[in-house]
């Protein structure tokens, strides 16, 4: 009997498709697990998305599923963690919305966006048990504006301006783009005032500098404030999209304020949400610093540390929203079962198409570099004064800054900073 082994007639493994590319195994992992973080957990959404990707990663049911089980990445129902652990995390979580203004699944989204994932029935009943009060008093009101049905063609048919002046009296000017067909936030920015228009032409022309384009229209109210943008509109359709009829399909629509719908319906959530916690830490500022705002030492020191703080949890909130799980709404013309964020990339799974007018980025970078008076303008405290505070800062060791304790180091600031007060 012959002892040969025997072999194949394709022992190099190359058949008539080629060989496939070798995957970037850590890529693949820093993607999954951004998509796991964003709530995405659908395997034909995390496929089709990799295969979005630049460059694509194509990767069959199969494959994917052993990449994913490899990487342990998993939902709430694969989540490991203990009850007590998980009730834990919810716990601290709680502890960062002193106000009680987020409900369940706004807990578990923020939750989510570190990673971590936790059956919502949980988070609502250690919700439930340590604050029952909050469940009653963010109960709908009958007073809520009437919602009329929007419709739009796909990504970047229209984005909506505005600017949010509750924090004003904090001195922080909030200034947002939303899209309108994926309920996107592209741009969400805190500004010492956002009322000038210089400052809204830079934060405008610097969105289409990163998503590489203008939209078929924009949206706003008829503020002073949105001239340079809507000339930059205006001008880069025109020149990039010259087929374009401005009749038929407006490069801007000037809108009442209560009628530039899909970002004055974000405005109310955010703040309810969001900026009544900024003002609840903020507004502690005279009993735990013995802030001053009359005083110009008082009002830069606090400036170097909130607005960077303000801005950084104003992303977060942002990218929760885009993050956030749009029920089913049968009647709904706009896309839903879904986040904004996967709407806005994979827009044909939804009956969209992308409307984006592609622009040179360095024809953007040289408007930009004349906007030098929007930049100022956008300054939250002088450079001289930036270097002094920074000193100042690497002689207490540089510890975080967070809401619970910017105070604390503000008075520590002021003392070296000023040590007569």
């Amino acid at each position: 009997m012959s002892t040969t082994k025997r072999r194949g007639n394709n022992q190099k493994g190359v058949n008539r498709y080629g060989k496939k590319p070798d995957i970037d195994k850590e890529r693949l992992r820093t993607l999954l697990t951004g998509y796991n973080k964003r709530n995405i957990f659908e395997w034909d959404l995390m496929i089709e998305l990799l295969a979005n990707e630049d460059p694509p990663i194509t990767l069959s049911r199969s494959v994917f599923g052993k990449y994913k089980k490899e990487f342990k990445i998993g939902t709430s129902v694969m989540n490991p963690m203990s009850r007590a652990e998980k009730d834990a995390v919810v716990l601290e979580e709680l502890a960062k919305d002193p106000l009680n203004k987020l409900g369940p699944r706004s807990i578990k989204e923020r939750i989510g966006m570190t990673g971590t994932h936790i059956e919502r029935h949980i988070v609502r009943s250690v919700m439930k048990a340590h604050a029952p009060e909050a469940f009653q008093e963010r109960h709908p009101a009958s007073k809520e504006l009437h919602r009329t049905i929007l419709s739009s063609l796909g990504p970047d048919d229209e984005w909506s301006l505005d600017g949010h002046d509750k924090l004003n009296e904090a001195g922080f000017g909030i200034y947002g783009i939303r899209d309108k067909w994926s309920g996107k936030w592209l741009s969400a920015r805190v500004v010492p005032s956002n009322r000038y228009a210089a400052v809204v032409g830079v934060i405008f022309l610097e969105l289409v500098k990163e998503v590489g384009g203008v939209p078929l229209q924009v949206s706003s109210d008829r503020g002073s404030e949105i001239r340079d943008a809507y000339s930059f509109q205006q001008a880069l359709r025109t020149y990039f999209a010259p087929d374009l009829m401005d009749q038929l399909i407006p490069a801007w629509r000037m809108l009442p304020s209560p009628r530039n719908i899909t970002i004055e319906r974000a405005w109310r959530p955010l703040f309810y949400k969001w900026g009544v916690t900024i003002l609840h830490y903020w507004e502690k500022g005279p009993a735990d610093g013995g802030y001053n705002s009359n005083l110009q030492l008082h009002r830069q020191t606090a400036n170097w540390m909130w607005f960077p703080l303000v801005q950084a949890d104003l992303d977060r909130y942002t990218s929760t929203c885009n993050a956030h799980r749009v029920r089913k709404q049968a009647n709904k013309s706009l896309p839903s079962r879904g986040t904004p964020n996967v709407f806005y990339t994979i827009p044909h799974q939804f009956n969209g198409e992308k409307c984006l007018i592609p622009v040179d980025t360095e024809v953007v970078d040289s408007i930009l570099e004349t906007m030098e008076e929007g930049r100022d303008l956008m300054r939250y405290i002088d450079t001289d004064f930036e270097v002094l505070v920074e000193e100042a800062y690497a002689q207490i060791e540089s510890p975080g800054i967070n809401f619970e304790n910017a105070w604390d180091i503000f008075r520590q600031l002021i003392d070296i900073l000023d040590p007569a007060i």
